[in-house]
């Protein structure tokens, strides 16, 4: 949500804003105008506990509100003429100028274009002005995430660097030793600038973007509280300004949206090869990329899914999940088990369950939890270090569940089906509630709707199967972006690997589809199977396993994430 919004559950009641960031919906009962936020009685007891705390001034709801109403907005707009100190009247459509009674008798008689501003559609202009603003910020959120995903692949690979210089220390001990010491030196060196050089690109597009929001607060206040004059007047004074700020929008998004960094050896290495007699090239010791470029999937290994005397059906393995140890949990949704792999993909032991599954997350080191197709309920199972599977609980739910992944260390996000919401947050000891963010208007049959969480970013992603599209939702500020384009098609299952990029079945095009959080479509991963359909992605981001539903040639697969 975002900074001084007002935000009410359907009763009206102004919600506690640290709550609802982690999920909950309570109650507010103050307001800090030090913090700026509205607090429940839990959340406003911290003020008693912590020194620096003690002065924050802690008033009503009611007040609280008023504040945020009269701070939120930017109160750059005038409604009088500044020459004549009278209320704008009149729109001369001719010069395009906003005019007082006395301009349009002294200084614009001679014009035919003069309309009264009261049967002007000033709500229509102002909304058009925010739609272009808020286009220009989801377009410059894009660039600052780019500029993080550098900052964070860029500190991967320093980091990587020393790892290749220790590989060769044993090899050349000396001359190594000396070596290193000039490469991390200038490595240092290098990483600082460059992530100097970074912080200053997006401290400007932050910069910009909270301008741009601020107008978008006024055109959203002047649209609920102003009168159609107002609002017209509103648009007029203020469309160069959005223009402009639309402009260098464009024009940030344009200069940064591709970044090059290459970090070169070549002295060092120069001076390493002379003494080596051209042992290693300087291609080993080259930091070179492009911003947010996509991850890279090596195939090891696949097994075929086959009815046997112990599946009495073909298998479908609808859901998929990694243990913290890489271990892999899979059910199989027509033979009613859950199964265990290694990391090679060999079984070590299969449960059966006495109800249809549907999908599995891991919970922690030895526990998993288990949606069903048929029942209301979700199961959480105990996995023991050899393999052993037992029921620990079962949590009696008031929906139908289908997918299922972690949100925070104490809830899930899980899809629907069927239901008016197609996500919803339940907790561990099996508590349901809402998202507070604004959703499509339908409801998902089975098999339609999947969804995950990135939970370092406040992010929800859901896929939509019918429609080709993945929402992409920001939980804090209540946006969302759409990601659609010919590489989605019938996008299923959906999983969060490396710097947070989101990896999506799309069963259409046999492959897997890599999105950045920004929505941004990377590229798409060819998978040596039809229709793939479900992803699970380890812990460490370095595995990656997905299987397929095409009848008589389903599969598992295994890859390395590179």
């Amino acid at each position: 949500m975002a900074e001084g919004q007002i935000n009410c559950d359907t009763d009206g009641k102004q919600q506690c804003q640290p709550c609802s960031k982690k999920g909950s919906i309570r109650a507010a009962a103050i307001f800090c105008t030090t913090c700026g936020e509205f607090q429940c009685e839990d959340c406003s007891n911290i003020h008693a506990i912590y020194a620096f705390m003690s002065d924050h001034k802690l008033v009503s709801v009611a007040d609280g509100k008023t504040h945020v109403s009269s701070t939120e907005c930017d109160d750059t707009t005038t409604y009088m003429c500044v020459k004549h100190n009278k209320q704008f009247e009149f729109y001369c459509q001719q010069d395009d100028t906003l005019l007082c009674s006395t301009c349009a008798i002294t200084s614009h008689r001679k014009c035919e274009n003069i309309v009264d501003i009261q049967s002007m559609d000033g709500q229509g202009r102002c909304d058009k002005l925010k739609n272009e603003l808020v286009a220009a910020i989801n377009s410059t959120n894009q660039v600052t995430e780019l500029l993080d995903d550098a900052d964070s692949r860029l500190s991967d690979d320093i980091r990587a660097l020393s790892d290749k210089l220790k590989d060769m220390k044993a090899r050349i001990i000396q001359i190594f030793d000396d070596f290193t010491d000039e490469i991390l030196t200038h490595a240092s060196v290098y990483s600082k600038s460059t992530k100097d050089d970074l912080a200053k690109k997006k401290v400007k597009c932050e910069t910009q973007i909270q301008s741009m929001k601020k107008t978008v607060r006024t055109l959203d206040s002047i649209m609920s509280t102003g009168t159609p004059a107002e609002q017209f007047i509103t648009e007029r004074r203020m469309l160069d300004d959005v223009h402009n700020a639309v402009k260098d929008a464009t024009s940030i998004h344009e200069e940064l949206s591709r970044i090059d960094i290459h970090c070169l050896f070549e002295d060092q290495v120069k001076k390493f090869k002379s003494k080596l007699e051209s042992e290693f090239n300087s291609e080993s010791f080259n930091i070179s990329y492009y911003l947010s470029n996509s991850s890279k999937l090596e195939f090891v290994r696949s097994i075929e899914l086959k009815a046997t005397s112990d599946n009495l059906e073909e298998p479908l393995y609808s859901g998929l999940s990694f243990l913290p140890d890489n271990r892999l949990v899979a059910v199989d949704n027509l033979n009613k088990k859950c199964l265990i792999y290694d990391v090679n993909l060999n079984v070590k032991n299969s449960y059966k369950l006495p109800y249809i599954p549907q999908c599995v997350a891991a919970v922690s080191d030895d526990e998993i939890v288990v949606t069903s197709s048929t029942n209301y309920t979700l199961d959480f199972l105990h996995v023991s270090k050899t393999n052993k599977l037992t029921v620990k609980r079962t949590c009696k739910m008031n929906a139908q569940y289908y997918s299922i992944s972690m949100m925070n260390n104490d809830n899930f996000v899980v899809s629907t089906v069927d239901h008016i919401k197609p996500f919803r947050i339940v907790s561990i000891s099996g508590d349901e509630s809402e998202f507070n963010i604004k959703t499509p208007s339908k409801k998902y049959p089975l098999g339609t709707n999947y969804c995950t969480f990135i939970c370092d970013r406040e992010i929800l992603v859901q896929t939509d199967r019918e429609e080709d599209k993945i929402y992409i939702y920001n939980i804090e500020y209540g946006e969302n972006v759409v990601a659609k384009g010919e590489l989605v098609k019938s996008p299923c299952g959906v999983a969060v690997g490396p710097y947070d990029h989101v990896f999506v079945g799309s069963e259409s095009t046999k492959c897997l589809v890599e999105i950045t959080p920004g929505g941004r479509v990377l590229s798409s991963h060819q998978v040596d199977m039809w229709y793939p359909r479900y992803i699970a992605i380890s812990k460490d981001n370095k595995l990656l396993a997905v299987s397929n539903a095409a009848i008589g040639a389903k599969k598992i697969s295994l890859y390395k994430i590179v």
